[in-house]
């Protein structure tokens, strides 16, 4: 391989990551449905190492891997957004790593007062689910084309519904995910909150995923649908009923 030489060898080389980066994304987030958590995983331990043994490559690359690491985290919202263009330019993926020199980290959910440590609140839906149940869930999820996997496994949904930090899946009908919660929390398997920890929590994306789904769009959506109620929606409520019975 050529060894690194010039800061442009290393700007060329984070593009080369970043545009294998997005083919990757393309292909296992949205076309296959993996989990973008495990998508980035996946990706930053696949190009931990380089056929080389020069000390100065090996740091250049490992602050790339690094720079791609926290773009691909912190930057999320924007990743996904650059990634779904028809195509990523140079001058684009080096905007986007000025904006992450320039940023904040991600806040820490430890707030630090008089020298004393205080865990901040974990979200929590307040399930009241058994493992039968789950699983119910998960075929309803499946039957009703809930969201934007080829199919849903249990896994995913204890994922969610255990607020696992970093977990998100895209929906395929807004509409029709309102009433699954809605359902939830009629026949308590959840409690009152879940439009709030859907938000903060950022665990549920729009179909295209270019942003997450907020409380508001949550609500609008619940209004929605109980105004003008479909024959899938009757048939996610009775499907969640009968998991009580």
């Amino acid at each position: 391989m050529t060894h690194f030489a010039t800061e442009q060898d290393v700007a060329e080389e984070l593009f080369e990551l970043l545009s294998e980066a997005r083919e990757l994304y393309l292909q296992n987030v949205i076309v296959d449905g993996k989990r973008y958590s495990r998508y980035v995983d996946d990706f930053i331990n696949s190009h931990r190492y380089i056929n080389c043994d020069n000390a100065v490559c090996q740091n250049c690359h490992e602050m790339n891997i690094h720079i791609v690491k926290g773009l691909l985290t912190e930057c999320a919202h924007l990743i996904q957004s650059l990634f779904s263009e028809s195509d990523s330019s140079f001058e684009e993926c080096m905007d986007l790593r000025r904006h992450y020199d320039r940023s904040e980290p991600l806040p820490i959910s430890v707030t630090h007062r008089t020298d004393k440590i205080t865990d901040a609140s974990p979200l929590s839906f307040g399930c009241n689910i058994t493992q039968e149940q789950m699983t119910g869930i998960v075929s309803c999820a499946n039957t009703y084309h809930l969201f934007c996997v080829s199919e849903v496994c249990v896994e995913d949904m204890e994922a969610l519904f255990s607020c696992k930090k970093g977990f998100h899946i895209r929906v395929n009908n807004l509409r029709h995910v309102v009433i699954l919660f809605d359902a939830l929390l009629e026949n308590s398997f959840i409690q009152s909150r879940w439009q709030s920890v859907l938000d903060k929590g950022k665990f549920l994306q729009s179909r295209d995923g270019s942003r997450f789904v907020s409380a508001s769009s949550l609500s609008s959506a619940l209004s929605a649908i109980r105004g003008n109620m479909t024959s899938v929606a009757y048939g996610i409520r009775r499907t969640i009923g009968q998991l009580k019975e």
